[in-house]
């Protein structure tokens, strides 16, 4: 769900899209040793925000029957990708810490309701950085990039267990649909800000840097901070690591 009405109070204000993303977007530390600060979507991917009709009944609904390869073109096209395997079981297990969600807190089998609610319904059921329905709703692509294989990962409302002591990861071939099938975005949090964000910087003014403290505060201090040093070292401005390492 791409919060745009929370972040563009005005027109003369409108912040560009991928800035207006990171409301959408939650930071997390590396899934791996070697790895880059995540940024990793608060909720599955909307039929509204994939840009499917506009029928408002259906606009909050995850997106479903998509293949893997449209979802990473779509993904590619915006600054983002599809979480590999790895990366997808670290932020479902709430950063490597072994997780299960109850059955009352997820869209499951045992609802029986057999088809997807809107996103982020369940709150007991988000993990403790804040994205919701890992485990429940549908299941989300990911991907193994060093063997080129393709899985379905998490819960959906036709599974019947789904937590990160099962995983529920169906090995699939990228170009199948599901009705119960649909994707996160992930990006690599230094590329994106360097290639998405920060290019629009000094064309900010004084409101609309004001909507992007608001964005960011949302996010944990120390993380914020250890992303702020990652792109200082990297070349990024000084002044937009400051400003975000200080919110």
């Amino acid at each position: 769900m791409l919060g745009i009405g929370a972040c563009t109070r005005s027109e003369a204000t409108v912040l560009p899209e991928p800035i207006v993303r990171l409301d959408s977007l939650l930071l997390s530390p590396p899934a791996t040793p070697l790895g880059d600060w995540l940024l990793v979507g608060r909720y599955e991917v909307t039929r509204e925000e994939y840009g499917l009709d506009a029928d408002p009944r259906g606009a909050n609904l995850p997106v479903v029957m998509i293949s893997f390869e449209e979802a990473a073109t779509w993904s590619q096209e915006r600054g983002l990708r599809l979480p590999s395997l790895k990366e997808w079981q670290y932020l479902a297990s709430d950063s490597g810490s072994m997780t299960s969600v109850s059955a009352n807190a997820r869209n499951g089998l045992p609802l029986d309701l057999g088809r997807p609610l809107p996103v982020g319904v369940f709150e007991r059921g988000r993990t403790s950085l804040g994205a919701y329905d890992f485990f429940g709703n549908v299941r989300e692509w990911v991907h193994e990039p060093s063997e080129q294989r393709f899985f379905a990962c998490g819960g959906s409302y036709a599974s019947r267990d789904a937590s990160s002591f099962e995983w529920e990861q169906l090995e699939v071939e990228a170009s199948e649909r599901a009705a119960d099938v649909g994707f996160r975005y992930v990006a690599d949090a230094t590329t994106y800000f360097r290639e998405q964000v920060i290019p629009y910087w000094q064309q900010l003014d004084v409101e609309q840097r004001a909507q992007l403290e608001l964005i960011l505060s949302d996010w944990r201090e120390p993380s914020r901070t250890a992303l702020a040093a990652r792109l200082l070292t990297a070349g990024a401005p000084q002044d937009f690591c400051q400003f975000l390492g200080s919110k």
